[in-house]
């Protein structure tokens, strides 16, 4: 596995100079391991965010909030079925992201690529499927955002946000209200959303819905019937003198 993520890597340094590029690869999360994440997190010392549906906040164990839990070489966001996994050496990021059962791993960085010691944390708390080559393709941020394809009713930005190697930064950047893993938008609708999305519903009208939604959820939102365009709320600016 070692070798064709260095040979990955090496490629992807030489590509920095042309423009915003990342390391990209699916994985196949092991059976259980899901479930056993957050006990092995804890015996690793790695801070915990959990998403509390009833509070709309972030819950944290081994950190005192965000900004703390950000500042460790690892941390770990739990939010229903989804995590994300963040690992920080030196100038480069590895972030692990997904569902019980699959995921994306997303490596980003500038200077040399020595991030290999990067696989030992997730290789710890069994996200990564013994014996397997994992072969991450390189990719390059677009410059201009992107169009969301044909029936996906996703603003732009909301669309470059589900894609982007750095969804902390990439919120951060568009003034984008990001609580973990979830983001708030508004849903202009058409009709009735489908129930698979209640839960997620902070308020409603006959006409719009504002969601605060797991990411990855937001290309199914877009494809739902009712809803006419997925956007960010409208943000009120004060009239200038």
């Amino acid at each position: 596995m070692k070798g064709v993520i260095a040979m990955a890597l090496s490629l992807s340094f030489f590509g920095l100079a042309q423009g915003p590029t990342y390391l990209w690869a699916p994985c196949q999360i092991p059976t259980e391991a899901f479930s056993a994440l957050p006990e092995r997190a804890q015996t690793l010392s790695i801070p915990i965010a959990r998403f509390l549906p009833e509070t709309g906040a972030l819950e944290f164990l081994g950190a005192a909030d965000e900004t703390e839990l950000l500042s460790e070489n690892a941390f770990l966001y739990l939010d229903g079925d989804f995590f994300l996994l963040g690992i920080r050496e030196g100038t480069w990021t590895t972030i692990l992201r997904g569902k019980p059962d699959s995921a994306e791993l997303v490596i980003f960085g500038t200077g040399s690529p020595e991030i290999l010691s990067s696989f030992a944390i997730p290789e710890a708390l069994g996200l990564l499927p013994w014996g397997e080559a994992i072969e991450l393709s390189e990719k390059t941020v677009p410059l201009k955002l992107p169009a969301p394809p044909e029936g996906l009713k996703l603003d732009p930005i909301l669309w470059a946000l589900v894609g982007h190697p750095d969804w902390f930064a990439f919120s951060r950047d568009y003034g984008l209200e990001r609580v973990g893993i979830r983001v708030r938008v508004v849903a202009e609708l058409q009709g009735s959303l489908s129930q698979d999305f209640e839960g997620f519903i902070r308020s409603s009208t006959d006409s719009l819905a504002e969601l605060l939604i797991p990411i990855p959820l937001l290309p199914e939102l877009g494809k739902d019937p009712a809803v006419k365009l997925v956007r960010p709320p409208f943000v009120p600016h004060p009239l200038g003198g």
